[in-house]
């Protein structure tokens, strides 16, 4: 797939960054950003980018570009969230991390991490992420990328935990919108985050291993425990307003568990009277069960778009050594996937008018570039002479 730069449609979109840029830095970034959104899967690296932009620079000339302007990708960060997040309230904010598995042992920070899908080790970048969701807006906040400490020895990185760089990022999140909840896994959910959020005055959920120690009548037992003692009629059927497949009964109770505090504990069931469950906790005790299984469920939407970013927006194809421009290439992405899900152009909108995936969105783009291109060669055709 072949695309241009100079169509105002996509470019008006990317507008609100010229002043990041000099001039020719501003060249080089229209044709990154429109490689991302309108390359074919596998061609969203440095060099494919630059070969498949028909009027695009040299790819050592692109590659500098994107080596050597980490100086200037905060402002496109803030610039970024301050237009498209303007004083958001309420919605889930969510973290989480990912793995984009490489094959260059060579690259900079690349290290063995294991992989739950794949359930072994693999060679990857681990990036922890914090993504809002609210109504109809879907917009990824902040990333950074977690780096083992053996990793940091032989870089100019400074080696901080995952669970620091989440709260980090958590804190640097909160400055944009305010969450009516912030969702995490059970991986995050540790003593240090408890009392970080609850400094915050935040709500927040999480899903909870079964070891959790909770008190009743004094006595402190597991959470495993506690659901073998709680009848099966104790549980109620999810109304068919929750998005909630899986699960159909839950049972909601209010108890002291351990380093944590006063929480809300709900136990989800596939049958009343099955043996398997799941365990959500909140800090929220005012909040039902079901609006605590909704919330929880939002958190889905970070997955969602790192599917979407590695399937269609060329998350994790980079090739490029050094870490600085592989977070370059990330943030570019999280521009891509911002500027497809919340675009404003009313001509880009009617474009893409019922359109709702990034699957479909990139689809029609690409459909609507090669029309262009048919165009634009049967006119030069037309007008040549014979």
């Amino acid at each position: 797939m072949y695309f241009t730069t100079k169509h105002d449609l996509l470019v008006e979109e990317l507008k609100l960054f010229r002043s990041c840029f000099s001039k020719p830095q501003w060249d080089h970034f229209q044709t990154y950003l429109l490689g991302l959104m309108l390359g074919e899967k596998g061609e969203k690296n440095v060099m494919d980018i630059a070969a498949n932009a028909l009027d695009g620079k040299d790819q050592s000339s692109l590659n500098r570009f994107l080596t050597g302007g980490s100086w200037w990708m905060s402002r496109v960060e803030s610039r970024r969230l301050s237009h498209f997040l303007p004083r958001h309230v309420g919605g889930v904010l969510s973290l989480d991390d990912t793995l984009l598995e490489k094959y260059g042992k060579s690259m900079e920070a690349a290290g063995w991490l294991y992989s739950p899908t794949e359930k072994k080790n693999v060679w990857a970048h681990n990036v922890v992420t914090t993504f809002y969701s609210n109504g109809s807006v879907r917009l990824p906040l902040h990333l950074a990328p977690y780096l083992k400490a053996e990793v940091c020895e032989n870089t100019d990185w400074h080696f901080k935990t995952k669970m620091q760089l989440a709260i980090a990022l958590l804190k640097k999140a909160l400055v944009f919108v305010r969450p009516d909840i912030v969702a995490f896994d059970a991986w995050y959910f540790s003593r240090d985050m408890v009392r970080f959020l609850s400094a915050y005055g935040q709500n927040w959920v999480t899903r909870s291993k079964d070891n959790r120690m909770v008190e009743v009548d004094g006595v402190w037992i597991s959470v495993k425990a506690l659901f073998h003692q709680i009848p099966h009629d104790a549980y109620r059927r999810i109304s068919t307003d929750v998005d909630e497949k899986r699960y159909r009964w839950y049972c909601e109770i209010v108890l002291p568990m351990k380093h944590v505090g006063q929480v809300k504990i709900v136990l989800l069931k596939t049958r009343k009277n099955g043996r398997q469950f799941r365990v959500l906790v909140s800090n929220d005790l005012a909040r039902p069960g079901e609006s605590i299984i909704q919330s929880y469920k939002k958190r889905w939407d970070i997955e969602v778009f790192y599917r979407d970013c590695k399937q269609h927006l060329g998350m994790g194809e980079y090739q490029v050594r050094g870490l600085g421009p592989v977070v370059i290439h990330l943030q570019f992405v999280f521009l891509a996937y911002t500027i497809l899900k919340n675009c404003r152009s009313p001509a880009l909108l009617a474009l893409l008018k019922g359109m709702k995936t990034i699957g479909t969105i990139c689809a029609r783009l690409k459909r609507w570039m090669f029309e262009l291109l048919v165009k634009c060669l049967k006119t030069k055709t037309h007008a040549s002479p014979g």
